[in-house]
């Protein structure tokens, strides 16, 4: 028996399609609200994006307050969830579908899809200039995901957990004119080579770590309360070990990337090298149990490679209400959770950790 609570699996038990949701494209959604049986519209924004643009007579639920206020959706009729471009409403959906039994379905592409494609006077999202930039930059071979992070105004940039090609990377810094002003490891990763070693050499751009990271490469050690500045761009560390001694999560205002601490759903493992369970439930109760639900949650792991969703965006609040990891009842059940139903360890799993601490860490 494992910790999981009381009708959740164990992740590596979990049918691959579980919390998934079929999706509405724009101009379907546009035909039915036409109909003579509409859709119910559900936004799951956060209230500063339903001030940008919204459908007329829907109704605002925000994936940090779904769980609590599941009760408002309707169980008979159709009901369409719908965000800013499709990042947060399809797990929204796939978990009332699994949990409540509502028929839910999520708009493809979000709001700005239908205004682009059926009808812009829904309204579209300001054009103007971003104070930050942020870019999930997907590797669907590893399920791994590295963020690019940017002043667009002073174009400096910092990138967190690159993979070891740097080619995707300068492309992107040298199309947008960015200079590189810091590359930030969250963790030793072990299931895949890092990107640091040649993106360091190419830019000049400085490695930044946890000062619990025993890294033999030139590096600039962080700890609780430090910044990582580009530009106007601060971005803080809170210390969060657990799945590894040197577990860093980096925060952004409303934005936390989280690497393996908090996945979707789940959260990393702690029986692989220095990992503790003990550690890493302080981490998710204490450390992140502090920041609000409406917080943005950026994992560094998506998709069935790693018994996860495909989405890679959620809010601490949802997941506070929905991830079994975080739903464990107490410190001695979350220890047994992660002790026990594990897959074996990677059979490469000691080359790459070496590899990645090392001075010169090799390429793929």
């Amino acid at each position: 028996m494992n910790g999981a609570p009381e009708g959740f699996p164990h992740p590596f038990r979990r049918s691959p399609t579980e919390g998934t949701a079929p999706s509405i494209a724009p101009e379907e959604l546009a035909r039915r609200r036409e109909g003579p049986d509409p859709p119910v519209l559900v936004d799951v924004r956060s209230l500063d994006e339903r001030h940008l643009a919204r459908f007329p007579g829907d109704r605002w639920i925000p994936t940090a307050d779904l769980a609590t206020r599941a009760g408002e959706v309707p169980v008979g009729p159709p009901v369409v969830l719908y965000d800013h471009r499709g990042e947060s409403a399809p797990r929204a959906a796939g978990w009332l579908r699994t949990t409540l039994g509502v028929e839910a379905v999520y708009l493809d592409g979000g709001i700005d899809a239908y205004a682009q494609r059926v009808d812009p006077e829904v309204g579209r999202y300001a054009e103007g200039p971003d104070p930050v930039v942020v870019v999930q930059l997907p590797r669907p071979a590893t399920g791994c995901l590295a963020y690019f992070l940017g002043d667009p105004s002073a174009r400096r940039a910092i990138l967190v957990d690159p993979g070891a090609d740097p080619a995707p990377y300068l492309a992107r810094l040298k199309a947008g004119d960015w200079t590189l002003d810091a590359i930030v490891e969250t963790h030793t990763h072990a299931d895949h080579l890092a990107g640091h070693a040649p993106l360091h050499a190419r830019t000049g751009a400085p490695i930044y770590v946890s000062h619990r990271s025993p890294a033999a490469y030139p590096h600039r050690a962080l700890a609780a309360g430090d910044t990582v500045e580009a530009g106007a761009l601060a971005l803080s560390t809170l210390e969060t070990p657990g799945h590894t001694r040197d577990h860093l999560t980096l925060r952004l205002g409303d934005r936390i990337f989280t690497g393996d601490t908090l996945l979707l759903g789940a959260c990393g493992r702690s029986d692989l090298g220095d990992g503790d369970p003990r550690l890493l439930y302080e981490s998710l109760h204490e450390t992140l149990g502090r920041l609000p639900d409406a917080t943005e949650v950026y994992p560094a792991h998506f998709g069935l490679k790693h018994a996860l969703p495909t989405k890679y965006v959620s809010t601490l609040g949802f997941e506070r209400a929905s991830n079994e990891a975080l739903r464990v009842p107490t410190e001695e059940e979350f220890v047994r959770y992660m002790t026990e139903g594990w897959p074996p360890k990677p059979a490469d799993f000691e080359r790459i950790v070496a590899a990645n601490l090392a001075d010169a860490p090799g390429g793929d």
